[in-house]
C-alpha cells in the first residue's frame, strides 16, 4: 500500500499541476475580453453575445470532431444531464454579466464576482465533500481583499437589480465549476456547447437587426474562439484535476489582469488603487 501511494502521488501532482496551468490560461484567456470589446466601434452588446456565442460553439464543435476523428454524432449522443446542467448554469452565468453591467457599476460586479470562489468552495463541501485546504481559503481571503482594494472606491448601493444579477453570475459560476468537478470522469465538452447556444438563441431574441461590420464581426467571432470557446476547453480538462474551490480562485487572474491589458494597449490607467489591490 506504501508502494502504490508512493508511486500515484507524483502522478496525481503531475495531473493537477497540468490542470492548474490549464486553469491559469483560461483565466488569461478570459482577461482578454476587455480588448477585444474596446475595438469594437458599432456592435451593440446583444450583438456581441451573438455572434461571440457562434464563435464558441465553431470552436467546441471543431475540438469535439478533432477528438474523436471528424465523428460529431457519437459524443453529442452522449452528452448527459450533468453537461446540461452545467450548460444552463455557464449560459446563464453569461447573461448575469450583461444584465448586472447593465443596472449597475462594474466595480459593483466585480466585487461580487469575487464571491464565487467562496460560493464553489462551500458547494464544493456539501455536495462533492471537497475539503478546501487552509492555504487556499487564505488565497480566497487574500484575492477578496485585493479586489475589495481595487474597487472599493467605486462600490455603491446604486443598483440593487445589477447587484442581484452579479451575484446570480457568481453562484452560477461557481455551480458551474462544481458540476464539472461531479462530471469530471465524463465528456464535458458539450456543457460549453450547450452554454453557447443558449446564449446564441437568448441574444437572438434580444436583437432586431443582425447586421453588422465586418471588422466587428471578426472581433466578436475572435472573442468566440479564443477568449471563450479555447478558454473554456482548457478550463474543462483543467477541471478534472483542480479542486472546484481553487478552479473559481485561479480564474481570479481575469480580474487582476483586465485593467492592465488595458493600460498598456489603451494608456487608460486603472488608478493607484487598482493597481495596489
Amino acid at each position: 500500500m506504501t508502494t502504490l501511494a508512493q508511486n500515484f502521488t507524483p502522478a496525481a501532482n503531475h495531473l493537477y499541476r497540468n490542470g492548474a496551468i490549464m486553469v491559469i490560461m483560461c483565466g488569461l484567456l478570459w482577461s482578454t475580453a476587455g480588448v477585444g470589446v474596446r475595438y469594437i466601434s458599432e456592435a451593440s452588446g446583444w450583438h456581441i453575445v451573438f455572434f461571440r456565442s457562434i464563435g464558441l460553439i465553431l470552436t467546441i464543435l471543431t475540438v469535439m470532431a478533432w477528438r474523436n476523428k471528424g465523428d460529431l454524432i457519437t459524443p453529442l449522443k452522449r452528452t448527459n444531464k450533468l453537461s446540461l446542467l452545467a450548460g444552463i448554469f455557464l449560459g446563464a452565468s453569461f447573461f448575469g454579466n450583461i444584465f448586472a453591467l447593465l443596472h449597475t457599476s462594474v466595480a459593483n460586479v466585480v466585487f461580487l464576482l469575487s464571491s464565487a470562489p467562496f460560493i464553489a468552495a462551500l458547494l464544493a463541501w456539501l455536495i462533492l465533500g471537497e475539503r478546501v485546504k487552509k492555504r487556499t481559503w487564505i488565497a480566497i481571503a487574500l484575492s477578496s481583499v485585493g479586489v475589495s482594494i481595487m474597487v472599493g472606491q467605486a462600490l455603491s448601493g446604486d443598483g440593487i437589480v445589477g447587484m442581484a444579477f452579479a451575484l446570480m453570475m457568481a453562484v452560477c459560476y461557481a455551480a458551474f465549476s462544481v458540476i464539472m468537478r461531479c462530471g469530471k470522469d465524463n465528456d464535458m465538452l458539450p456543457a460549453a456547447l450547450i452554454g453557447g447556444l443558449f446564449s446564441m438563441l437568448v441574444a437572438a431574441f434580444a436583437i432586431d437587426d443582425f447586421s453588422i461590420s465586418w471588422p466587428d464581426l471578426a472581433i466578436c467571432l475572435a472573442l468566440g474562439i479564443f477568449q471563450m470557446g479555447l478558454a473554456l476547453v482548457l478550463f474543462i480538462h483543467g477541471s478534472k484535476h483542480v479542486p472546484a474551490a481553487e478552479l473559481t480562485l485561479l480564474t481570479m487572474l481575469e480580474i487582476i489582469l483586465s485593467p492592465i491589458w488595458v493600460w498598456f494597449l489603451f494608456n487608460e490607467h486603472p488608478g493607484n488603487w487598482t493597481l495596489i489591490g
